[in-house]
Formats: structure tokens, C-alpha cells, sequence
């Protein structure tokens, strides 16, 4: 991006990919990204009311939620493989790259959240199951 800013507003020459280049750039590092918030268990969760609920409820409460994401992380996936279809032959003009490239991140992405999330519940269930049995 730097390079691409410099190039058009200190040289009036603005490079042929500066718009492609950083906009496939930004997708993949924003699914990735999402991807490792999940997978360390990061994202933004509001828990003020969901602590103040006993254990047994709150496990099947936060079930309900993963499995929530759950299913809109597989509708992400699901309905965007028509999309990847759709744009396997086309390519970029400037950079000559597959838009694959720009359509691509939100499957990949997405299908490290469900594996992420599904480890994110299961571990939920398991903290649970321990806690109970610590209390026996």
C-alpha cells in the first residue's frame, strides 16, 4: 500500500495493481486473522449474564451459541462454493491472477473457524464435565 500511495501521489504514476493486490491482501489476512482469534478462543463475547447463570444451564447455553456459529460458518462456506464456481475461470486485469484469489479467503477462512469453534465447544463441554466431577 505504501508503495502503491507513493508511486500515485508523489510520482502521478500509480501502479496497475495498486487496487487488486492490497484488496486480495486484505481479504486473506482478515479471514486468517479471524481464524486465529478463534482458534485461541479470542473473539468478542459479552459474558456479563452468562456468569451470573449456574454451571448446568450456562453449558447448554454456550452449546447453543457455538452451535449457532456453527451453522452460520457452514452457510458461509456452503453458499460461497457456488461463488468459487462461478469465478474459476475469470482473472484480474491488472495482475492477471484468478479471482479465486479474492473469493477463496472466505471459504478457507471459514472452514478454519468451524474446525476452531467446534474444538472452542467441545472443550466447553469438556471444562464442564470436569467441574462436575471435581464437585462429586
Amino acid at each position: 500500500m505504501f508503495i502503491s500511495v507513493t508511486l500515485r501521489y508523489v510520482f502521478n504514476e500509480p501502479p496497475l495493481w495498486a487496487d487488486e493486490a492490497p484488496r486480495a491482501f486484505f481479504l486473506w489476512m482478515t479471514y486468517l486473522g479471524i481464524a486465529v482469534a478463534t482458534k485461541q478462543g479470542k473473539n468478542i463475547r459479552v459474558t456479563h449474564f452468562i456468569d451470573k447463570i449456574s454451571a448446568k444451564p450456562r453449558v447448554f447455553l454456550e452449546t447453543f451459541m457455538h452451535c449457532l456459529v456453527l451453522i452460520m460458518l457452514g452457510a458461509l462456506v456452503w453458499y460461497n462454493i457456488p461463488i468459487l464456481n462461478l469465478q474459476s475461470g475469470g482473472s484480474m486485469l491488472s495482475t492477471g491472477w484468478s479471482f479465486l484469489w479474492l473469493y477463496s479467503p472466505v471459504t478457507v477462512g471459514s472452514s478454519l473457524m468451524l474446525f476452531y469453534q467446534t474444538r472452542l465447544m467441545v472443550n466447553t463441554i469438556l471444562v464442564y464435565k470436569l467441574s462436575v466431577a471435581e464437585e462429586s
